[in-house]
């Protein structure tokens, strides 16, 4: 059966962005996150995260960093019976410092090959399904994907309710 999915952009959206968050430590979650996270998993939405993370490129931090991150993320979040099914990361930026990722690629917002692989790879209600991020090239990787976007607000429980019952 296909199920709804939320897209979510993760620096500036889920956390707050002090630019390059690459250790746990450092990773704040905004206001209500948790909650509506939690909310999404009890209404068995599928929760993608879909992020640029262009400090790969330019020497900020390293791959292995950033794998370590999503690790401890998604094991955090689980412990509080929250489910992330799937993280996609673009590492490339046509400026990077370091030349195995110097490339220009459909795969880094705003184009939209994360999106269209987790279209691959899951079974996704597309109707029921949206896209929370807080820049222009999240909500354009959004529309080329045919999915509902909104900037995400202050208060992400309620913006996601609110969004579910429009849907």
């Amino acid at each position: 059966m296909p199920r709804p999915a939320v897209f979510l952009d993760r620096d500036g959206t889920i956390n707050y962005d002090y630019g390059y968050v690459y250790k746990f430590s450092k990773f704040k979650f905004r206001p209500y996150v948790l909650r509506g996270l939690k909310y999404l998993t009890k209404k068995k939405y599928f929760i993608f995260i879909i992020t640029n993370q262009a400090g790969i490129a330019k020497g900020k931090f390293k791959l292995s960093d950033l794998l370590k991150l999503h690790n401890q993320l998604k094991k955090y979040l689980r412990k509080r019976e929250i489910i992330i099914n799937d993280i996609k990361f673009c590492p490339y930026h046509p400026d990077a410092k370091i030349k195995t990722y110097k490339k220009i690629t459909k795969y880094r917002k705003p184009g939209n090959l994360m999106i269209k692989e987790v279209l691959k790879e899951w079974n996704v209600n597309l109707k029921k399904s949206f896209m929370l991020g807080d820049k222009k090239t999240d909500k354009m990787a959004a529309r080329k994907s045919k999915i509902y976007y909104e900037y995400v607000s202050k208060n992400f429980l309620q913006q996601v309710k609110k969004i579910e019952r429009k849907l």
